[in-house]
């Protein structure tokens, strides 16, 4: 059986599936990483079974685009398998704790909030005023995606990139990448549109909750589809609903590389 290897953030992993309508706050906080459920509805998943692949996860919720390409190097690709890989967002990173004796993550939204008495928050701090750049991080994804473009042929897989939650402008886009050179080409942003939502020059997404309005607070994006149904009101992550328009944005390059 042909294999679907998944990389991503909470989206791909499909965070929050568990939401209905009538589920209080406090059921869907022990719920919302429950993986059965996620390996039933998100759209990996139901990709999957609708061509008869297997799919193979590496996504988890809040992962950076830093993990998964560590995760990556260690995996054995094999001839033929379909990779699908969402880039996240750039504020996030990963170290190495070795108290813990693991990586621990890291939001660096979170940098202006945090305990300042704690090491990990004045790393942070640290990190965000004087070492962390947004172009930057762009350009490194840029060539580890052309890399992995160039390894990947070498093994006989195929790939398809996407950007997750922002359009990322790389200096070159790559031929793989979902929507290639489309204006907001991110899985976020293609929600809003086919929803009806044209304010896509957002600002970017940061994943930062909501505030006391009741409205996420980073991004007008998010807001909109988690009031319409395609997103969960408590968290943001895409319904089932929601994973299912992902599903139908992907199912024409899911067939394009199958019959490729």
């Amino acid at each position: 059986m042909t294999r679907l290897i998944s990389f991503g953030c909470s989206w791909t992993f499909g965070v929050g599936l568990s939401w209905e309508p009538d589920i209080t706050y406090e059921e869907f906080k022990a719920t919302k990483k429950q993986e059965d459920v996620a390996n039933k509805y998100s759209f990996r998943s139901l990709l999957a079974k609708e061509f008869g692949l297997e799919n193979i996860n590496h996504a988890v919720g809040g992962s950076s685009n830093q993990r998964q390409f560590r995760v990556a190097e260690k995996f054995d690709f094999k001839k033929d398998d379909i990779v699908l890989w969402g880039i996240t967002s750039t504020a996030r990173n990963e170290i190495w704790v070795d108290t813990e004796g693991d990586y621990k993550k890291i939001f660096y939204s979170q940098a202006a909030k945090c305990d300042e008495s704690d090491d990990f928050c004045k790393l942070m701090k640290m990190t965000v005023k004087h070492w962390h750049n947004h172009e930057e991080e762009v350009k490194r994804i840029f060539y580890r995606i052309k890399h992995y473009n160039d390894y990947f042929k070498c093994k006989g897989v195929k790939v398809l990139w996407y950007d997750t939650l922002n359009h990322h402008n790389y200096q070159q886009v790559p031929d793989n990448m979902l929507y290639g050179n489309e204006d907001h080409r991110d899985l976020l942003s293609r929600l809003c549109k086919i929803n009806g939502y044209t304010n896509l020059r957002d600002r970017y997404h940061f994943s930062i909750g909501k505030s006391k309005t009741k409205k996420f607070v980073d991004c007008g994006r998010i807001d909109f589809i988690s009031k319409n149904g395609i997103a969960n009101p408590f968290s943001g992550h895409p319904t089932k609903a929601g994973h299912r328009q992902i599903a139908d944005m992907m199912r024409p390059f899911i067939i394009s590389v199958l019959q490729s």
